[in-house]
C-alpha cells in the first residue's frame, strides 16, 4: 500500500470504535485466552507498559511498520518478536510517553517526528504480568533505525500489505520458557514467526484498517 493512501484512510481508522476482543482473538493463544478467563486480572498488582506500531514510508512510497527481535536474556521473552516499546518509568506522565521513550531508545526514533494515530485496546500478559497500552503513530519519511544492542538483536521493516494479506497467516509450533512447546496462530512475514501479543495488537490493527478500506 501507498503512503498516500494509509494516509487517507487515518481519519476512518482515528474514528473507528476498537473491536477489541473480537479481532484479538484471532491471534491469541487458545490456552491464553483460557488463562486470562481462569485468572482474572488484579490491576493493582500487573506492571504497567507501552508499546508503539509505528507506520512509515520506505524509498519506494510503501507503507511499512517497524518489529524489533529482542536479545537472548534471563526473562520470559527472550528472543521473541515484538513492537519497541516497554515498562512504564515515573517520569513519564502517560503511557503514549512511554511509548515514545521507548521507541526512541530501542530503535533511534526522534519522538518528536511522530504522530500519534490512536491507542489500541491494551493486552494482559500472564507470563511476565505486563499490562501492555499499544499506541499507533505515524512518520512522513523513513527513519533512521538505530538499534539499541543491548535490548535489541535485529530492527525488522515490514510492510503492510503482508499484514493485511491472509496467506502470512498460519499456525506453528514455538518453544516457550513458561510452557514449552506449543501450538499457536501466528503471522509470518518472510521468515519471522510473529506470535503472542504481538500478533494480537497486529490482529486489532489489521481488523481497523480493513474496515477502513471498505468504507
Amino acid at each position: 500500500m501507498l503512503f498516500t493512501k494509509f494516509e487517507s484512510l487515518l481519519p476512518k481508522v482515528m474514528d473507528l470504535p476498537l473491536p477489541g476482543i473480537v479481532a484479538q482473538k484471532k491471534m491469541a493463544p487458545l490456552f491464553r485466552l483460557q488463562e486470562i478467563i481462569d485468572n482474572p486480572l488484579n490491576e493493582n498488582k500487573a506492571k504497567k507498559a507501552a508499546v508503539l506500531i509505528l507506520f512509515f514510508p520506505d524509498a519506494k512510497g510503501i507503507t511499512n511498520f517497524v518489529l524489533i527481535e529482542r536479545v537472548v536474556y534471563s526473562g520470559v521473552h527472550s528472543g521473541q518478536i515484538s513492537f519497541p516499546g516497554g515498562k512504564r518509568d515515573l517520569g513519564d506522565n502517560t503511557f503514549w510517553d512511554t511509548a515514545l521513550r521507548e521507541a526512541q531508545e530501542e530503535v533511534g526514533i526522534a519522538y518528536s517526528d511522530v504522530e500519534k494515530i490512536k491507542e489500541l485496546s491494551r493486552f494482559y500478559i500472564p507470563p511476565s504480568n505486563f499490562i501492555v497500552h499499544p499506541f499507533v503513530g505515524f512518520v512522513r519519511s523513513r527513519p533512521t533505525f538505530v538499534k539499541e544492542i543491548k535490548e535489541v538483536e535485529k530492527i525488522i521493516e515490514v510492510p503492510l500489505s503482508k499484514l493485511l494479506d491472509s496467506v502470512n497467516e498460519t499456525k506453528g509450533t514455538v518453544s516457550t520458557s513458561y510452557v514449552g512447546e506449543i501450538n499457536v496462530p501466528m503471522y509470518v512475514f518472510e521468515n519471522i514467526q510473529v506470535w503472542g501479543a504481538t500478533a494480537t495488537i497486529l490482529a486489532e490493527m489489521k481488523e481497523l484498517i480493513l474496515i477502513a478500506l471498505k468504507e
